[in-house]
């Protein structure tokens, strides 16, 4: 899916069942509106009439006599079906009294599904077939069954139920697509953001794993670390195995270096995740990934205040989400981004200031939306997620965000967050 493009590509979430039975329902009450009128208001030629409604049964007998009608439709052919239901349908409005009609207003709910179910250009030709059988059954029609006879609209009133079926038929289907593709398109933004909060615990669990095989590991190293030096020391001082044992040595001493490293950062991980941090650590421990290699140099402040900082879990959505803002802000930097932390009696956060161009005033006021970024094409290709996901992320932790553009430097976001009820803060769980 593409939605910075308009979700052209959007997959289709219809299924046959649903259009079978959906088509049961109308083809029931064509044959009883019919029926109705016949019978209790004037006769009508059945044979051309109920031969339309039979055209519809006839399809879904068809339909359900087939395997799995419970499967799923691709996107042309759950149009095809729409289209099919807008020509019976005008076809039968047609032969029974045209715009005159006032069943003609029905025309709009195939429009209305295939609004909310398809993507933009099957809901463009799908649309306008229904405005053009509008037009053909205002031009071509046959009588209005009325039990006066020689009953006939005058021309003007039967132009303006024309424009106005046509106004209607676009406005139906321009509106509930783009309330429908809304609704796809935050759908998507949220399964992203679910997806990178997985991802951040993925890796502190991948963390764990790598510590726990150093662990066991480490033992039968050790041994081949030994009998190593052991060997060693029994050759002779030429012997052409000398430069080989020096060399596995060495080996086996950076495999022992590099388990001692990760042995040692699960410790630290295990007791940051056990006892809480200090909040301007956490604030750090988010921009650690982001500043190693970056353009321009993170410097970290304190607001003064006379309270000890508080302390907070070590939570995944606070390091990713900080973290991204981070590193947009040194990504826009020209030489530096400050990052300020504060609290006092009523909550705590953390002012991210860097001294790029700051933010297109075309986008400020939308930021936080998905798929929105102020990137050119010439960055290479972005979703616009990135601020929506930590944004969401944040959320769940009770964050306020907050986007501006510095007076004197660049883009400004401020992340807060207040105290709970029972004293703690939000950020803290």
């Amino acid at each position: 899916m593409t939605p910075e493009t308009g979700n052209d590509r959007t997959p289709s979430r219809t299924r046959l069942s649903a259009l079978i039975l959906l088509r049961w329902l109308a083809a029931g009450g064509q044959a009883a509106t019919i029926w109705v009128v016949h019978l209790a208001v004037a006769p009508l030629d059945l044979l051309p009439a109920l031969s339309t409604v039979a055209c519809s049964v006839l399809l879904n007998l068809g339909l359900t006599v087939l395997p799995g009608p419970a499967r799923g439709l691709d996107e042309n052919s759950a149009a095809r079906h729409l289209a099919f239901d807008i020509v019976q349908l005008a076809v039968l409005i047609g032969l029974t009294g045209g715009l005159g009609n006032p069943f003609c207003l029905f025309l709009l709910a195939p429009v209305a599904v295939a609004a909310a179910l398809l993507p933009r250009r099957h809901v463009t030709w799908l649309t306008a077939l229904a405005m053009a059988a509008v037009l053909v059954i205002g031009c071509w029609h046959g009588p209005l069954p009325w039990p006066e006879a020689g009953f006939h609209m005058p021309p003007l009133y039967r132009l303006g139920a024309a424009v106005a079926l046509l106004v209607g038929v676009v406005s139906v289907s321009y509106f509930t697509w783009r309330i429908a593709e809304e609704g796809r398109r935050m759908a998507a933004a949220y399964a992203e953001s679910h997806l990178a909060l997985a991802q951040e615990r993925r890796a502190a669990e991948i963390g764990a794993l790598a510590a726990a095989v150093a662990h066991e590991v480490n033992t039968p190293l050790a041994t081949v670390c030994l009998l190593a030096q052991e060997i060693d020391a029994q050759l002779e001082g030429e012997d052409p195995l000398k430069p080989d044992m020096a060399l596995l040595m060495a080996q086996a001493a950076r495999c022992r270096d590099t388990l001692a490293r990760l042995t040692h950062q699960r410790d630290r991980d295990r007791a940051v995740e056990a006892e809480r941090v200090p909040f301007p650590a956490l604030v750090e421990m988010a921009a650690a990934p982001h500043a190693e290699g970056a353009p321009a140099r993170i410097a970290f402040r304190q607001l003064p205040t006379t309270l000890p900082p508080p302390w907070v879990e070590r939570s995944p959505e606070i390091l990713h989400g900080l973290g991204n803002f981070i590193q947009n802000a040194l990504q826009f930097a020209r030489t530096q981004v400050e990052v300020a932390t504060w609290w006092d009696e009523s909550g705590m956060g953390v002012r991210i200031v860097d001294d790029g161009p700051g933010f297109p005033l075309h986008v400020l006021d939308r930021l936080g939306e998905p798929y929105l970024s102020a990137r050119s094409a010439s960055d290479g290709p972005h979703l616009g997620l990135g601020v929506f996901i930590a944004m969401t992320l944040l959320a769940r932790t009770g964050a306020r965000i907050t986007f501006d553009n510095d007076a004197e430097r660049g883009a400004d976001v401020a992340v807060e967050w207040g105290k709970r009820n029972d004293g703690h803060f939000a950020a803290g769980r």
